[in-house]
């Protein structure tokens, strides 16, 4: 029997299983898991704070802004990280991937939300937040694969992005370094991973990458494992027991 299984044939091919694509989804579907098995033969002990660790005096300010402008980042505790490392920063360039679409027919869309959580939201809320978070030197850019809520307003910039597709993350704003990096977009590890690989030479000195809604915390052990090498790195437990993932150069 002969199975087109695509892109996994580069890291499942075998030269005496070709008639037995089985083996090829098995490894595909185990590889994380075998990598986390290996990892545990080390000393790593990723880094994991509470959000109260950030807790700060603007946490409110930004909560009710969030929340004025209709993003679901104070649902979560997010917002005391972001008033944590926002609150003393002036000029400085902030990017955000997920703008928040709701057209149900897209990935991660936040159409169901309002069922879901009782909340409306709205896209682009959380680059309105920041540009009013921040002093008026600070630009704001953003990214969505969802066409019809890019917008273009005073300091904050938006372009089309699909994080599936490498050379799209690569042409957002490519003359542009960025002090924070915001990955909220497909909440998928594939998607997000996409992201830092095409995005972490682009974080300025001192400047970080933050990925939002991480469900299944094993997977990202292993990304851990390798970006703590070169990077300071660390896990934010929030307050609905999904993680924040934080690379800071």
């Amino acid at each position: 029997m002969n199975l087109d299984i695509g892109n996994l044939v580069k890291n499942f091919k075998s030269t005496g299983a070709k008639d037995h694509p089985y083996f090829w989804i098995n490894g595909a579907s185990n590889l994380i898991d075998n990598l986390n098995q290996m990892i545990n033969f080390t000393d790593y002990n990723p880094v994991i704070h509470t959000m109260a660790y950030f807790e700060n005096s603007r946490s409110n300010e930004i909560k009710k802004l969030f929340k004025k402008n209709g993003s679901d980042k104070f649902i979560h505790d997010y917002y005391i990280y972001y008033s944590n490392i926002l609150a003393n920063v002036n000029n400085i360039d902030l990017l955000e991937i997920g703008l928040g679409t709701k057209n149900p027919e897209l990935p991660s869309t936040m159409y169901f939300y309002k069922q879901d959580a009782n909340f409306d939201s709205i896209p682009c809320s959380c680059l309105r937040t920041f540009k009013e978070f921040l002093n008026d030197e600070s630009n704001i850019y953003g990214a969505d694969i969802d066409k019809e809520i890019l917008i273009n307003e005073d300091r904050i910039y938006t372009q089309f992005v699909d994080q599936l597709n490498k050379q799209t993350i690569n042409d957002l704003f490519p003359d542009k370094t960025f002090d924070v990096i915001i990955i909220d977009g497909l909440h998928h590890i594939t998607a997000d991973v996409n992201s830092i690989i095409c995005l972490v030479h682009r974080m300025k000195d001192g400047g970080q990458i933050i990925i939002e809604d991480i469900a299944i915390f094993d997977n990202w052990k292993v990304v851990d494992f390798i970006l703590s090498q070169k990077f300071e790195t660390f896990f934010i437990k929030d307050v609905i027991g999904q993680y924040m993932y934080i690379i800071k150069k």
